[in-house]
């Protein structure tokens, strides 16, 4: 898998952050980043310097469950995880193990006990690459779970899909297809009887432009089958598409994480840029604009995002200074927690891909699924596999 990245990542550029702290003077704990309006430091100074609360380990997953990566709650408050083990490649190469393992769902419960949720059956796997790739996942508003199936590294020509998980009497029974055609689905969030789905690639020329994108599609669009989606071109785009991005290029990740606010403004987070852009609809639900929400200096990537009314703030999973990001509504970053490379034995955070509030804690899926740059903290693949919880006020 290494190898994948390598290729997403064909052009290496250091990443600029916050600098170590100092004290501040009377003021207290300050960063270099501090300078930066829109960015600012919190809480008792961590190895990086831009420190806040910190991280406790949640789980441990087993050694079968080696890239995690999406979550949701379920009604009783049970986190329901993506296991796409999208590092077997990796770790069999380097003869860690021998056979691939399966993707799943695990469902971790209120008392952080993990047990399997749901195993995935022959027809589940795509038709042509005989594989799932389970990423971020939601509940619906029928009470089925809605899941991107990102195909992106085993067939990057608009393979992924949105798959339906579906439940009877609150277990989950079979799989279907209910939306086609992305390139990488990537995050999924409901607001109403409509998914925003993120798709992460587009077109992308190393070092100049990413070209990727966020669709919307109502529920009963695919009450008689799959939707298919229109690959994207400029000049024709699908008409479920709501927010386009063009960014740097330096990754070749774009859109990734999604939330959307009481309002039902949609967020959308960029993974190669640390940017968050929002866009603002109708009354009829049509597009309006989308515009530059939250950039700052100390916030370099945004994966998984998730917005808790109760601070009314946006927290960001930031994969790249193995961090956790808070954005309020005027658009200015506080850095919660970063660290430095670590196996998160002791739950620190090990590539931190998603984030989730479950009461007032901040759960951080670690996917620890590096590539070879020097963008990334995390450097390698290594046991345990790691659930974090941060404490909130």
């Amino acid at each position: 898998m290494k190898a994948v990245w390598t290729m997403l990542a064909v052009a290496v550029i250091v990443a600029v952050g916050c600098s170590p702290c100092d004290k501040g003077g009377e003021d207290g704990p300050r960063c270099a980043c501090e300078t930066n309006k829109k960015c600012s430091c919190e809480g008792e100074a961590q190895t990086c310097g831009c420190g806040g609360a910190k991280p406790k380990l949640l789980v441990t997953l087993p050694s079968d469950c080696n890239t995690p990566d999406g979550c949701c709650l379920d009604a009783q408050g049970n986190i329901i995880l993506s296991i796409p083990n999208f590092n077997n490649g990796a770790l069999i190469k380097a003869g860690k193990i021998t056979e691939p393992s399966p993707a799943r769902m695990v469902m971790i419960d209120k008392e952080n006990k993990l047990s399997t949720w749901y195993e995935f059956k022959p027809e589940d796997l795509h038709p042509d690459t005989k594989i799932v790739g389970p990423m971020d996942c939601a509940f619906g508003p029928d009470g089925n779970l809605y899941l991107a199936d990102n195909q992106l590294f085993n067939n990057p020509t608009n393979m992924s899909r949105l798959l339906r998980i579906n439940m009877v009497d609150g277990k989950p029974t079979s799989c279907d297809v209910v939306v086609q055609g992305f390139v990488c689905a990537n995050a999924v969030v409901w607001d109403g009887d409509t998914v925003y789905v993120s798709d992460t690639v587009f077109k992308h020329v190393p070092n100049e432009s990413l070209t990727s994108g966020a669709y919307a599609i109502k529920i009963d669009e695919w009450k008689d089958g799959p939707v298919t989606l229109a690959p994207y071109t400029a000049e024709s785009p699908d008409p479920h598409l709501v927010a386009l991005y063009k960014t740097s290029g330096r990754i070749g990740f774009g859109a990734d994480g999604l939330c959307v606010d009481e309002a039902g403004n949609l967020y959308c987070g960029i993974f190669e840029d640390g940017i968050i852009f929002k866009t603002t609809f109708d009354e009829n639900g049509k597009p309006k604009e989308t515009t530059k929400f939250a950039e700052a200096d100390c916030m370099e990537c945004c994966d998984g995002i998730i917005y808790r009314a109760a601070d009314k703030k946006i927290y960001v999973a930031d994969m790249l200074i193995n961090g956790v990001q808070a954005v309020d509504m005027d658009g200015n970053v506080t850095t919660i927690h970063k660290n430095g490379d670590t196996t998160g034995a002791d739950g620190s955070l090990d590539q931190p891909c998603e984030v989730l509030m479950r009461g007032n804690e901040l759960i951080v899926v670690n996917m620890d699924m590096p590539w070879e740059s020097d963008l990334l903290t995390n450097k390698q693949i290594d046991e345990p596999y790691t659930i974090s919880a941060i404490e909130l006020k």
